[in-house]
């Protein structure tokens, strides 16, 4: 009896394999192919995530991104006072060691993000074979990839408003699924067109503490002479004591083409630098000042309040964001810095679903080195 059970399950064996009803080992194969090939794909999907962000890019290149290991908020040093000890003395003269305040922490909760690649039995079979099922997997990551990215830059850049108002509140972007889950706080938040509102950013109330306010021009230029006047004026405000300058001013792109415009094919104020323009993505970068002018399609209208990811409000006037790349910071978890996990098979579905995740923040260390201008006309006359 026994050798019959043998006999016939070396008969039966090749047929099962081919039906299909013995899936395990077929399974774990493309399980294991995907993950590994997935996983070769993980440095070449981070580099294009960050790198297709401008900000993040930037920050980075500056020297503005770290890796935190976990823990339940995000710290962020900063100093709010100057030491008063500094003195000048001579020989045996005496020194102030008069002990120091001024120094605190800023802290930012952490946010996270997610995107699946996800592939059907159906998928898996129209595409059968290792090179069909690879490119496949190739398509689902870019997909994938892009998608994440816009994400990433719609919670750093666009924000949240939930009714149009004029000076609104900005928040951070919610969850679609989980809508008490927030993503990282946008520009327009910590970088507020109301620079004493009474909110708490970091877990400091900048209507409480004026140290923690942003620098906030309102323009009441019709000229193109009048706005750059103006812009000279919030990059000077930004400048002002220890920390230098706005090294990156983001505009809307209305805002961004009247300043292309106002220059007159002045050459001099375009910038040519192969790497700025590696890191920012493009050649379409202008010089004011110490600072490059780059533009993106979500800045949102602080002033009459319009966000043109969900499409809240009416855009009427436009906004500049004045950034120094040394007062803020890109923090990261060291072991979800857009990782990629094995693909499994979710219960229920016939499929395998694998995440590519990120937790981080955006913080500030010093809100006065950031500027933001708004009410920016969307015709600026020559004139």
């Amino acid at each position: 009896m026994l050798k019959l059970k043998g006999l016939w399950a070396a008969v039966i064996a090749p047929f099962l394999n081919e039906w299909g009803q013995i899936p395990s080992t077929l399974t774990d194969n493309y399980d294991a192919l995907l993950t590994t090939t997935l996983r070769a794909m993980q440095p070449r999907l981070y580099n294009n995530i960050t790198r297709g962000n401008k900000l993040v890019s930037w920050l980075t290149e500056h020297g503005k991104m770290r890796k935190q290991d976990g823990g339940e908020r995000v710290k962020v040093a900063l100093m709010h006072a100057n030491n008063s000890t500094a003195d000048i003395y001579s020989g045996y003269g005496n020194l102030d060691t008069t002990p120091q305040d001024g120094v605190t922490s800023a802290f930012f909760d952490w946010a996270q993000l997610a995107v699946s690649i996800a592939i059907s039995r159906k998928e898996e079979r129209q595409n059968s074979g290792s090179s069909k099922i690879l490119s496949l997997l190739e398509t689902k990551t870019t997909q994938a990839e892009v998608s994440i990215k816009e994400l990433l830059n719609n919670c750093l850049v666009a924000g949240r408003i939930t009714a149009s108002a004029a000076d609104g509140r900005f928040l951070a972007r919610t969850g679609r699924l989980d809508s008490g889950a927030n993503g990282p706080l946008p520009l327009a938040a910590l970088i507020d067109g109301t620079v004493a509102r009474s909110v708490s950013i970091g877990n400091i109330n900048g209507a409480t503490y004026s140290f923690w306010r942003n620098q906030l021009s309102t323009s009441a230029a019709t000229t193109w002479k009048g706005f750059f006047g103006e812009c000279v004026g919030l990059y000077n405000d930004c400048s002002k004591g220890s920390g230098g300058s706005p090294d990156l001013i983001l505009d809307d792109q209305r805002t961004w083409e009247q300043y292309w415009n106002g220059l007159s094919n002045q050459e001099r104020y375009v910038v040519t630098d192969a790497r700025t323009i590696d890191i920012l993505g493009g050649s379409d970068l202008l010089k004011f000042r110490g600072a490059v002018r780059i533009w993106d399609e979500v800045v949102p209208d602080v002033e009459t309040n319009a966000e043109v990811v969900d499409g809240v409000g009416t855009f009427s006037l436009g906004t500049s964001f004045y950034i120094n790349s040394q007062a803020m910071e890109w923090i990261v978890d060291s072991q979800t810095d857009f990782i990629t996990t094995p693909f499994v098979s979710p219960v229920g579905q016939d499929a395998r679903v694998a995440e590519i995740l990120w937790m981080g923040c955006m913080g500030v260390n010093n809100r006065r080195k950031l500027g933001v201008m708004k009410s920016i006309q969307r015709t600026l006359f020559t004139s």
